[in-house]
C-alpha cells in the first residue's frame, strides 16, 4: 500500500519489473531516480508497474503525485528497495567459495 495525497493505493511486487517500467517510461529501475526528479507525470508512471488493476488513471496518480510529491516519492523509494532487497542474491557461503 501507498499513500499520498488523496490515494491509498494497494501496491504488489511485479515479476517483470523492468519490462512493465521500460514500456511505461522507457527507462529500467536502475534509472528510476531519473524518473523522480522529472515531475508528477513520471512519478507516476515509476509508480505503474507497481499497481494493480483497480488502480486510479494515469492522470488521477498523477494529480496525486502532483499534491503530495514528497509522500509519492518517498513510498515509491521504499517500493523499489523492497524489490531489491527481495531480488538480491545471497552472498556466496564459504563452502561454495572452496568448492
Amino acid at each position: 500500500m501507498i499513500k499520498f495525497g488523496h490515494l491509498e493505493l494497494n501496491t504488489s511486487q511485479p515479476d517483470d519489473l523492468d519490462a512493465k517500467l521500460v514500456a511505461a517510461t522507457g527507462c529500467s529501475s536502475a534509472e528510476v531516480e531519473l524518473l523522480l526528479g522529472a515531475g508528477p507525470d513520471r512519478i507516476a508512471r515509476a509508480l505503474r508497474p507497481f499497481l494493480n488493476a483497480e488502480a486510479p488513471d494515469q492522470s488521477t496518480v498523477a494529480r496525486a503525485v502532483a499534491n503530495d510529491q514528497a509522500a509519492a516519492i518517498e513510498g515509491i523509494r521504499k517500493l523499489y528497495a523492497a524489490r531489491s532487497a527481495s531480488t538480491a542474491t545471497p552472498a556466496a557461503s564459504k563452502s561454495d567459495a572452496k568448492a
